[in-house]
C-alpha cells in the first residue's frame, strides 16, 4: 500500500524481498472480540489518491487489558475489498527523533518509530502478505515487518478492517501518538487523520464529558421489537387550550422538555388560542415508524410528515393564518418549510432558541472554511455522521456529548429536570430528528422569506459564554442568525440573561416580544 517511499512509484509484491515476507494470518482472533470502540479520528469522504481504493472514514481503538491486546478499527466509506487490502498504523512511541522517519503519505509531517503493517490478500485459510511490526530502519529499507512477523490478528467486519496487536510488540509504554492509512495491498491511498496525529493514553480515566464510544453491535436505526409506533394515518398528540382571538400553533422541540410552553400558556390564556402539537416520539409520545435504513436523511421523512400534520390541523380546525411558535428543531424546520411552500397559510413564524443552519465544511476544501453545498451536507450526514457514528453511538456517549443542564434554564433544578426529560426520549428518536436537521440547509429560503419571522435567541450570560467549551452556544444560537438580518421580514431579538427555556427565564420580555410581533401582523 506504500508508494515506494517518496518517489510515488508503485510498490510491487513481486519483488524478491517482499516474496520472502509472504505469510499466513489467522482470521479468528485470540482474546476478547471487542464491540465497544473509542473513536480517535474521522476523515472526510473522497480525499484519497484513488477513488477506486479504500477511503478511510473513522479510526477507533479498543484495549483488552486482560490479554494486553490493542485493537484498531479502520472504518471505510463503502465495504472493504475482502480479497485484498492494506492497512498501516504508524506509531510515535516517544523515541528519539533519530529513531524516527516521516510518514510517506499525505500526513508527511508525522514522524513514527514503529509501524504496524497488514498488506494482505486472502489465501486458502486466511490472509497472506506483508504482516507484522517494523521500525523506521526497516521501513527505510522497505523491510516493513523487520521486528516481528505474522503477529497480527486481522478481520473484516462490515465496513471496517480490524487489526489486533500485542501492545508490547509496539512499546512498553501506555502512551503513544499515531495515524492510520489504508489502500490496496500494493498502494497507499488515504491517511486518517490527514494532519497531525491522535494521542492514545491507555491509562486515561473514562471521561464523564466528551466520551467517544461506539458499540458495533448496536443499531440505533431500529426500535426495540416491543416498541409501539404511531400509525402514519394517525395525528400526533395535539392539545387545545386558551380562548383568545389570535391562534398560535406551539411545537416543542427535541430540547424543550415536557412543560416548556405551560407557563406561557397559563399567562396568555385570554390573548391566544393554542394548539400544542408534540412531534411524535418526544415527551413520552409514540414515534412514527422509522424509515428503511437506506432512506436518505435528505428526504426529511419524519420532519416533513410533521409538516403535513400541521397542515392537516390547519385545515381540520379551519384556522385562519395561525402563527407557528417553534422551540428549536424539528418544529423550526417545519415552520420554515411551510412558510416557504405555503406562505398564504401562515400569519407568521416565531422561533425560540433555534439554530437556523448548522455550519458544515465542504469536504473539497482542505481548509474546512468553505460551506458545504446542500448535496454535500446530505451526503456527509448519510455516509459519515449517520452510518459511522450515530448508528453505533452508545447512550452514555450521546448523553456525555449532549446539552449540559446549564444551557436549559437559569434555575439549576429546573435545568436538570428538563435535561433528564430530554434524555428520556428513545435514542433512535433523538437521532432521527437530529440527523434530518443536520442534513437541512434553509439558507437560501430564509434569505428570501416572505412570511414574517421572529427569532428569539437566548442571551445566556457572560460567565457561561466566557468558558471556551461553551463558545458554540454563541456561534449556533446567536451569531448564526446574523446572516439573515438583511431580510426585512426577519426580526431577531436577543433575550438577555436567558437560556434555552427563555419563556421561563424571562417571561415578561418574551411575552412582550411575541405580542408586539403578532400585533404587527394584524
Amino acid at each position: 500500500m506504500k508508494d515506494k517511499m517518496m518517489n510515488g512509484q508503485r510498490l510491487l509484491l513481486s519483488t524478491s524481498k517482499i516474496l520472502l515476507l509472504l505469510a499466513f494470518a489467522i482470521v479468528v482472533p485470540v482474546g476478547v472480540k471487542a464491540q465497544v470502540w473509542t473513536v480517535l479520528a474521522v476523515d472526510p469522504k473522497g480525499d484519497g489518491r484513488d477513488a477506486s481504493l479504500p477511503d478511510a472514514a473513522q479510526l477507533s481503538y479498543s484495549y483488552d487489558k486482560q490479554h494486553d491486546l490493542l485493537w484498531f478499527r479502520v472504518s471505510l466509506y463503502g465495504k472493504p475489498h475482502e480479497e485484498a487490502f492494506g492497512v498501516n498504523i504508524a506509531v510515535d512511541t516517544g523515541a528519539e527523533d533519530t529513531a524516527k522517519m516521516n510518514w510517506w503519505g499525505a500526513n508527511r509531517d508525522f514522524k513514527f518509530d514503529k509501524l504496524v503493517t497488514a498488506w494482505v490478500k486472502r489465501g486458502d485459510g486466511g490472509y497472506q502478505g506483508t504482516i507484522g511490526v517494523g521500525d523506521a530502519t526497516g521501513a527505510k529499507a522497505q523491510n516493513f515487518n523487520n521486528l516481528l512477523q505474522n503477529n497480527l490478528q486481522i478481520r473484516v467486519e462490515g465496513d471496517s478492517i480490524v487489526i489486533g496487536v500485542k501492545r508490547t510488540d509496539l512499546t512498553e509504554k501506555i502512551k503513544m501518538n499515531l495515524i492510520a492509512a489504508v489502500g490496496s495491498n500494493e498502494r497507499w491511498n488515504d491517511d486518517i487523520p490527514n494532519t497531525r496525529s491522535v494521542a492514545l493514553d491507555l491509562a486515561a480515566p473514562r471521561p464523564a464529558r466528551g466520551l467517544r464510544e461506539i458499540d458495533a453491535s448496536r443499531n440505533n436505526f431500529r426500535f426495540p421489537s416491543d416498541y409501539k409506533t404511531l400509525a402514519d394515518n394517525r395525528p400526533p398528540l395535539t392539545i387545545k387550550k386558551g380562548h383568545g382571538r389570535e391562534t398560535l400553533i406551539l411545537i416543542p422541540g427535541v430540547y424543550s422538555g415536557k412543560e416548556n410552553f405551560d407557563a406561557f400558556i397559563a399567562r396568555n390564556q385570554s390573548l391566544y388560542k393554542f394548539y400544542v402539537v408534540t412531534p411524535p416520539g418526544l415527551n413520552g409520545t409514540p414515534a412514527r415508524p422509522l424509515p428503511p435504513e437506506t432512506t436518505s436523511y435528505g428526504e426529511f421523512t419524519w420532519t416533513r410528515r410533521l409538516g403535513r400534520d400541521v397542515l392537516e390541523l390547519i385545515s381540520r380546525e379551519k384556522l385562519s393564518k395561525p402563527v407557528i411558535v417553534a422551540h428549536g428543531f424539528p418544529g423550526s424546520w417545519v415552520a420554515e418549510e411551510l412558510a416557504f411552500q405555503y406562505p398564504d397559510a401562515l400569519g407568521g413564524v416565531i422561533e425560540i432558541a433555534s439554530m437556523p443552519v448548522l455550519f458544515f465544511p465542504s469536504p473539497k476544501d482542505p481548509s474546512r472554511k468553505t460551506p458545504a453545498t446542500p448535496e454535500e451536507r446530505i451526503e456527509t450526514v448519510n455516509e459519515g455522521w449517520a452510518e459511522k457514528w450515530f448508528k453505533y453511538v452508545t447512550p452514555e456517549t450521546w448523553e456525555s456529548n449532549n446539552y449540559i443542564a446549564e444551557i436549559f434554564a437559569n434555575d439549576p433544578g429546573r435545568a436538570e429536570q428538563v435535561r433528564q426529560q430530554v434524555e428520556a426520549a428513545p435514542l433512535p428518536v433523538k437521532i432521527r430528528y437530529l440527523c434530518e436537521f443536520m442534513a437541512s440547509d434553509h439558507s437560501a429560503e430564509l434569505a428570501s422569506l416572505k412570511v414574517p419571522l421572529l427569532a428569539l435567541r437566548p442571551g445566556f450570560n457572560e460567565k457561561l459564554l466566557a468558558d471556551p467549551t461553551n463558545s458554540w452556544y454563541k456561534t449556533s444560537f446567536q451569531d448564526a442568525w446574523d446572516a439573515f438580518s438583511k431580510n426585512p421580514g426577519i426580526q431577531v431579538v436577543t433575550i438577555p440573561n436567558a437560556r434555552a427555556l427563555l419563556l421561563d427565564d424571562q417571561p415578561k420580555l418574551t411575552d412582550e416580544a411575541i405580542a408586539t410581533f403578532i400585533a404587527k401582523q394584524n
